[in-house]
This record gives structure tokens, sequence and C-alpha cells, in this order.
């Protein structure tokens, strides 16, 4: 599964968007619930709509959107205390650059396990909110991603920099403005409104189980003991350079030494089973909740403010989706779902040898970096099932190489 630095998917659409693709979609405009997103931000919409005794279908996708968002909100607004950089962070929110608008604070060894809890609960409340909506009679929510920002200082106004489109830049699009071909100067993105629906609650729901699974990943290894260990050895490094020792390496290192020791420090644990499997179960219903989205969107006639399309579709992001991605996708999470029943297993590097992800996930067992890469920490879980073929994400990576198949993954889940 991929980490999940990427999974911010509701609001982290493209937003540097060729017109011409816009053009061939049927234009929708903006809710007033999206308005008052804009107006208010995810925390005062949420707290109104968990007010409401019996709240519609399309209030309810909008409760389970800004549930995602605002835990989405939260990890980056625990990164701006802690001043935690983007390199090698586990949680998704973590692959964009923050401004540091306020000194961090020390970081406790327990806030990463605490934040990825956090993270877990409110994923849990996104799918309560969609349970039964995408087998239900179709509703629509338009929502503007030009009205979507993130109260990253938690003053509660809208500031310069907590847009969506400016938290993005570079991550999800490629941070080369367009330019007015008569003046020469960079033109705004234009940011498409999107209808979301009841095929986008299977999309959604499939997006809470994928950062789920993630997150128990993470929680089975426990990273506190490594946190504690790397922070209590850098305060004694620290304290030695304020007396005016300096080491070999520069100091510029630190950010690439500690967390790189405090990963491979937790791969020597033993991890939680009972996590393990609660990963595996939530990357299965990832798959079938995508399965069900492809189903439900194919049955759509419409061509309005769609998210994903298709073949009959145009998506309103302008990122172009040809037609056969559906199927071609799904070939790709037929591979998952192999590899997570034990069906199919990963190549071994050093020799024509499986590795059975399955029965790791079962019965989990420590992953030292030396044992992975010489193989007898994999031992136990070497199976003569076939390895997965590279053949069908070839496909899509084919089908998709001018879009470009990473994005689409993030889009597709």
């Amino acid at each position: 599964m991929r980490r999940l630095g990427v999974p911010l998917a509701l609001a982290l659409a493209l937003t540097a968007l060729p017109a011409q693709a816009q053009s061939e979609a049927q234009p929708v405009e903006s809710s007033t619930l999206s308005r008052e997103i804009a107006q208010k931000g995810i925390a005062p919409v949420l707290e109104r709509l968990h007010a409401l005794p019996s709240p519609a279908p399309e209030e309810r996708f909008a409760i389970a959107g800004l549930e995602f968002l605002g835990a989405v909100e939260g990890a980056w607004r625990w990164r701006m205390e802690y001043g935690i950089t983007t390199f090698g962070a586990p949680l998704f929110g973590f692959s964009t650059e923050l401004p540091q608008a306020v000194a961090p604070k020390p970081m406790p060894p327990e806030a990463l396990a605490q934040q990825t809890e956090a993270t877990l609960a409110a994923m849990a409340r996104s799918r309560a909110a969609l349970d039964g909506l995408a087998g239900n009679e179709d509703f629509g929510l338009a929502i503007s991603l030009g009205d979507l920002w993130f109260d990253i200082d938690g003053d509660g106004r809208r500031a310069p920099g907590e847009g969506a489109a400016e938290l993005l830049d570079g991550i999800v699009w490629s941070g080369i403005p367009a330019l007015d071909p008569e003046t020469g100067e960079p033109v705004p993105p234009v940011l498409p409104v999107i209808r979301f629906d009841n095929a986008d609650a299977a999309w959604l729901a499939a997006y809470t189980h994928l950062v789920s699974g993630g997150a128990e990943l993470l929680l089975a290894f426990d990273p506190t003991p490594s946190l504690e260990k790397v922070f209590a050895t850098r305060a004694r490094i620290d304290e030695s350079r304020r007396a005016g020792n300096e080491g070999a390496l520069p100091r510029m290192m630190d950010d690439v030494i500690d967390p790189l020791a405090i990963a491979i420090d937790m791969l020597r644990n033993q991890p939680d089973a009972g996590r393990t499997r609660a990963a595996r179960a939530h990357w299965q219903q990832t798959i079938a909740e995508n399965r069900q989205f492809w189903t439900l969107v194919g049955q759509e006639t419409d061509n309005a403010g769609e998210w994903i399309p298709n073949d009959r579709q145009v998506s309103a992001t302008g990122i172009a989706f040809p037609p056969g991605t559906g199927a071609a996708w799904q070939g790709v999470l037929a591979d998952g779902e192999a590899l997570l029943a034990g069906d199919r297993t990963i190549p071994f590097w050093r020799a024509p040898l499986g590795i059975d992800l399955g029965a790791w996930l079962e019965n989990p067992a420590p992953l030292p970096v030396d044992g992975v890469f010489q193989g007898w920490a994999l031992a136990d879980h070497f199976s003569d099932a076939p390895p997965v073929s590279p053949e069908n994400f070839q496909r899509f990576s084919d089908m998709l190489l001018e879009t470009g198949p990473f994005l689409a993954m993030v889009m597709l889940n």
C-alpha cells in the first residue's frame, strides 16, 4: 500500500487546470454549504452539521468529507506545533511544506502515536456518516475547491497560505503557473466546482480505509519507545553542541539521521498482530469500496461537475482519464487483493522466491533492515505462490502516461 503522505484526496485536486478540458464538462454552481465552508472553515461547519437531528444525504456526505479534511487540518496543525518536517513522515498531510508561523515546541515521544490514533478516530467518524450512503438514491453536493481552506494556525480566519491551492503548490500540481499570453503575467489557477454524489461516497469510504490501514500499521510497530530513545540521545548531542563542540557531520544532517534512526529502530519491534490484521482488513475494504465506486460511476448518465468520470464523462478537474481507466485500475487492485490474501507474493530481490504479505500481516514478525536485506527476517514468510505480475500496473501506467500514473493513483485510491 502507498505511504500516507499522499491521500489528501478530497480537497487536494489539481489546481492549475486547462481551460479547454474544463469546457468539455457541464459546469455546476457551488452550494450554499460550500460557501459556508469558505466563510467559516472546516470545524465550525462540521459542528453545525453534527448537531442536525436528521441530516440529508448530501449533509451526511459533507460530514464525512469534513471529518476527513479535519483530520488533514489536524495533522498540519500538529506539524506546525512541533515543527515537523516533510522528510520521512509516515502520516498523511506530511508531504506539504508548511509555513512555520510560530516557534515549535518540543515534541513528546508519545505525540506521534496520539496523532495517529486521532486520525484513526476521524476516519471512523467519516465512515459512520457514509454508512449505506453509496447504495441509496443519488444526491448531489457541489463544492468549489476554491472554497476549501485549512485553519493551520487555529485562529479561525483564513490567512494567506491556508487555501487548498496554496498548500498544494508543487505537491499535486506542477507549481508552474499558467501565463497570460498577452501580458506574460501569472494567471491565478482556475478551481473547479465538483458535484459529489453517491458513487463518490464509496470512493471516500475507500480512502478512509486506506488511511486507516496505514495508521494501524504504524501503530503496530509502536513508535513511542523509539522516539524516546532518539530524543534522549539527541538532547545529549544538543547539550554538547551548546558547550561549543561540533561533530564531523553538519547539523543539517539531523533531520535525516534522526527520522531514519527512529524508523530503523521501530522495525526491530515485534508488531502487534491485532493491528496488522486490522490494517489488512482496512485495505481489503479499500478494494471492495473502490469496486462499488466503479460500479456506481459506470451507471451515471450525466456529465456535470464529475470528480472521477466514467468513459462517457469528463472530469471537472481537468485531469484526463482515458477510456478504460476504471478497468485498468481494477486490474491493479486485483493484484493488491491477491497480495493481501497470499494468493500472490512479493518477489524477493535475491532469488526466485515469493514473500507472502498476507501471511506476514496475519502473523507479523520484526523487520530489521539487515534481516530484510539479507533475507533471514523474511524466511518464515517465503512462499511458492506465484509473484504478482507487473503487467497490470504497467498497462495502467502506459494508459495514464500523459496524466501521470502517480497522480492518477492518488485520485483513484
